[in-house]
């Protein structure tokens, strides 16, 4: 059985422990006035430019991407495999072409005997030898000859495949040996030398956002890898199933990184504003009674908190625009805030200019929003 002064002892040693299981957070302490003394992040207000930036996602195309068909019947003879790199007005595939080459024999030969005979009769027509008629039939038949000569001659020529562009094959749809018709598929040529981004811009912004717009392309497949940019078509319709209107943005793609079909994460500038004071999100509270920030105040030689209602303006990233309810030099909480009540004391355990923290929160969260 245990002594009274034992009991005690493990009476106390138990309220001890309930205490600091139920009591203030860790992170605070009680002062020698008795007031809560909790530790802080604040930011000194220093006016600075601001880009306001639209976040989009986009998809990159090439901006040469042909199924190539065939415009003669034949059968194939040889054919490019995947992967081959033809420069433009190289052969892609090649027709068994003896039958085409029989017939374009025989209508240049046909049309080199009309010719011929044109000729001769030409110089008795100006020598009033032959009739009128008989120079206009002579006339007649050079000119279906040659017709049929040129036909002959474009059969030829379209029984060998040749590409529009110069590109990269990134798909065979036939095999050596097949016979095809005209508008048959015979490959895809792509070239990604040079890719567009294809986004659709909200109707909200169509006074705002056009052609030569600044935008920032982040890949993020490729490390979120930044390329800076600027809108090179606009669309003028609106799509009535997105309400949306499409934008492109042409990029080199050096090393053909760049792949079709990838998505992209696209910031399109929408403004700059300059000398306007800009604080972290995190630092503002929202509640039914409106929007406020906690400003640290000299109170006694003591730094206490005071809480301050704003009015907010463009929001961008992690950053947002404060147009009402502070000043320049005053010192706003950022980080802490959870368990801060209007009056507490403040330990500043860091302070910074608010361009600085507003830099480091835009590299982290690149490319949404720019301090200068």
């Amino acid at each position: 059985m245990l002594k009274t002064g034992t009991k005690l002892g493990l009476t106390l040693l138990i309220s001890a422990l309930l205490i600091s299981c139920n009591g203030e957070p860790e992170t605070s302490e009680n002062n020698n006035n008795g007031a809560r003394l909790i530790p802080v992040e604040t930011v000194t207000i220093v006016q600075g430019d601001f880009e306001d930036f639209i976040r989009l996602t986009g998809t990159v195309e090439a901006l040469e991407d042909a199924t190539i068909s065939a415009e003669a019947s034949g059968r194939i003879l040889s054919i490019s495999d995947r992967g081959d790199q033809i420069q433009r007005g190289g052969v892609i595939a090649r027709l068994d072409d003896r039958v085409i080459q029989a017939q374009f024999d025989a209508a240049k030969t046909g049309y080199e005997l009309a010719d011929d005979t044109f000729n001769r009769l030409e110089a008795l027509y100006a020598d009033s030898i032959i009739s009128t008629q008989d120079f206009r039939s002579a006339r007649a038949q050079r000119d279906q000859a040659r017709a049929q000569f040129n036909q002959a001659e474009k059969m030829l020529q379209d029984s060998n495949i040749e590409a529009p562009f110069s590109g990269r094959v990134e798909e065979r749809m036939v095999r050596t040996g097949e016979l095809i018709n005209p508008g048959q598929p015979v490959v895809r040529l792509v070239n990604t030398d040079r890719v567009r981004i294809l986004a659709g811009i909200p109707e909200r912004y169509a006074g705002e956002i056009g052609e030569g717009s600044e935008a920032t392309i982040s890949m993020r497949t490729l490390g979120n890898e930044v390329v800076a940019s600027q809108i090179s078509y606009a669309g003028n319709v609106i799509d009535p199933d997105t309400r949306t209107f499409t934008v492109e943005i042409e990029l080199e793609n050096p090393g053909e990184r760049i792949k079709p079909d990838m998505v992209v994460d696209v910031h399109i500038k929408r403004s700059t504003l300059t000398d306007v004071i800009i604080i972290p999100r995190t630092a503002v509270l929202r509640d039914e009674e409106g929007i406020t920030v906690f400003r640290s105040i000299e109170d006694n030689g003591r730094k206490v908190a005071e809480l301050v209602n704003i009015r907010t303006g463009l929001a961008s990233g992690p950053l947002i625009q404060v147009v009402e309810g502070l000043e320049e030099g005053d010192e706003v909480v950022v980080s802490g805030m959870r368990t801060l009540s209007s009056g507490d004391e403040l330990n500043i355990i860091s302070n910074e200019s608010n361009l600085e923290r507003a830099e480091r929160l835009r590299q982290a969260d690149r490319p949404t929003a720019s301090i200068q």
